[in-house]
């Protein structure tokens, strides 16, 4: 044999390469779930606060649309001092101002989640190109 290299041992010179340049795949899926898992648990209030912000939000929604405007447009109805347009009028007018209201709480809550979800992709995108 010409070469020093034995048939037993003809994969030494490649025994230097670390572990992670073997098989990246599996240890970057590996150390991206664990540290997703870490980013869960470290953001797990804030999650939970912006689900109950937005269950709240619904809700409120739920109540206004099934319950109060139904009974104000009841007790107006039975108001015979108010004339039925003047009923629509304030109902018409009492829907859109709600309705505005509503949108700049989705708007805040839909900022508040956005801003928090861009923190929580920005610390998982540092420690991936940490791996």
């Amino acid at each position: 044999m010409a070469n020093n290299i034995s048939p037993g041992n003809c994969f030494d010179e490649f025994n230097d390469i670390p572990q992670k340049k073997k098989d990246p795949t599996i240890q970057v899926l590996y150390e991206y779930e664990k540290h997703y898992l870490e980013m869960l648990k470290k953001y797990s209030d804030e999650i939970r606060f912006i689900q109950d912000m937005l269950a709240r939000f619904r809700n409120e929604q739920e109540l206004f649309y099934h319950k109060l405007l139904p009974d104000i447009s009841k007790k107006l109805s039975e108001d015979a001092g108010i004339d039925d347009e003047m009923k629509k009028i304030w109902l018409n007018r009492l829907t859109t101002n709600i309705e505005r209201s509503f949108s700049l709480s989705e708007t805040l809550i839909n900022d508040y989640a956005t801003k928090s979800l861009d923190e929580f992709k920005q610390a998982v995108n540092e420690r991936l190109h940490s791996i």
